[in-house]
């Protein structure tokens, strides 16, 4: 809980992007980062999470509301030429309940800025983005944006440059706001560790390189045959389709064990707060080989909070997470990801001395409380902001 200082207490609408349920099972991201700093913002926020359904035994325990519009908004989206009005529809059926709110914490939907305003509400606007869903946009709308919104938070300096060289207006109400790690369940177990294990967390996507870290994985079986590889995660979030490039990933896994008798394993989902914790305390190394711009990585902060030393893609805002208490590849050049790995699976001494750089940093930089504290802060602003606009308008 963040001490209560001297602010007052603030209300805050928080509405998931898209079809996200609030559910630790079958919500994503976004529904996690809502619940691990509004829970921690006890008695200095009062907020309600609006989004679709999600049933009871599988909420996340914060508020969370939502609006028998959500059939229509299905339907909607079903249409090609009405889909686009689906989302106007969605917040339509709740201004009236939002308008009760100080602030509206909008995550990943810049376009429901101006929609909000147009249909009356005129509170405090944050705008939070995860990904990067400015950079497509031209300089004269950032700027009709940012005259809309009173803030706009983002994972990484990394994801504030998709914007910032293009829209001065936008740049100067932009705040980078970390991600962070739950390191009550989170932390180093030296006496569970194994040696020369290498683990993967995420979804069985292209963009996330499961393919490119089985290829590096043949290469360090050269150097190290007891190497082994435990790759954790499913297609999507809480369920798992056999899709082609699925097929592909194990086709190669079946190869290399035919012919190498690599040891992989494939783990299928894992329960984040249950489960995931000791799959990266057992683990050598992490590899975090996404192949495009990961604005953050919460994974890699999450494995550094047990000291295992990661692996990451030199990409997007991974380097930022990172720092200098990891190594950074190229995970399209299977060769350098290889020998990174190789090299701290042939030196324990130094991938120790970098696993625990990267416990002290996360315990610095990426703990949930110190992002609950930055959270806090930046609503607070926001409130003062719009209370003195306000005030010198009426």
């Amino acid at each position: 809980m963040i001490p209560n200082a001297q602010s007052e207490s603030r209300s805050v609408a928080v509405l998931l992007s898209g079809r996200e349920q609030f559910s630790c099972y079958f919500g994503g991201a976004v529904a996690r980062w809502t619940y691990e700093v509004y829970s921690r913002l006890s008695g200095r926020a009062e907020v309600a999470v609006f989004g679709f359904p999600t049933r009871k035994e599988d909420l996340y325990p914060l508020r969370h509301e939502t609006s028998e519009a959500w059939r229509a908004c299905d339907l909607l989206a079903r249409i090609p030429l009405a889909r686009r009005y689906d989302e106007v529809l969605w917040l339509r059926a709740l201004i009236s309940r939002l308008r009760q709110f100080d602030v509206v914490h909008i995550h990943n939907r810049p376009q429901w800025v101006a929609a909000l305003r147009n249909i009356g509400y005129e509170g405090a606007i944050v705008l939070h983005l995860h990904n990067d869903h400015l950079g497509h946009w031209s300089g004269p709308a950032l700027d009709a944006l940012a005259l809309k919104l009173d803030a706009v938070a983002v994972c990484s300096d990394y994801l504030r440059s998709t914007f910032a060289s293009k829209s001065a207006l936008l740049n100067a109400k932009a705040h980078v706001v970390f991600n962070g790690a739950n390191l009550r369940l989170f932390f180093p177990r030296e006496e569970v560790r194994e040696p020369k294990t290498i683990f993967f967390a995420g979804r069985f996507d292209p963009e996330k390189g499961v393919l490119q870290l089985l290829q590096a994985y043949e290469k360090v079986l050269d150097a190290h045959p007891d190497a082994k590889l435990v790759i954790a995660g499913t297609t999507s979030f809480g369920t798992h389709s056999e899709t082609p490039y699925v097929r592909q990933v194990r086709e190669l896994a079946d190869s290399l064990d035919r012919h190498k008798h690599a040891q992989i394993h494939f783990t299928g989902y894992v329960d984040h707060d249950r489960d995931l914790p000791l799959w990266f305390q057992k683990a050598t190394v992490f590899a975090s080989p996404s192949l495009f711009q990961e604005p953050f990585g919460l994974v890699n902060a999450e494995a550094m909070a047990c000291a295992t030393t990661v692996v990451g893609a030199n990409r997007g805002g991974i380097p930022e997470v990172i720092g200098n208490a990891g190594r950074l590849v190229d995970p399209e050049n299977v060769r350098e990801f290889a020998a990174a790995i190789s090299e701290l699976l042939a030196n324990p001494q130094y991938c120790r001395h970098l696993g625990q750089a990267g416990y002290e940093r996360c315990r610095k930089m990426f703990d949930w409380h110190a992002t609950a504290v930055a959270w806090m802060t930046l609503v607070d602003l926001v409130t003062r902001r719009a209370v003195t606009t306000a005030s010198q308008h009426g």
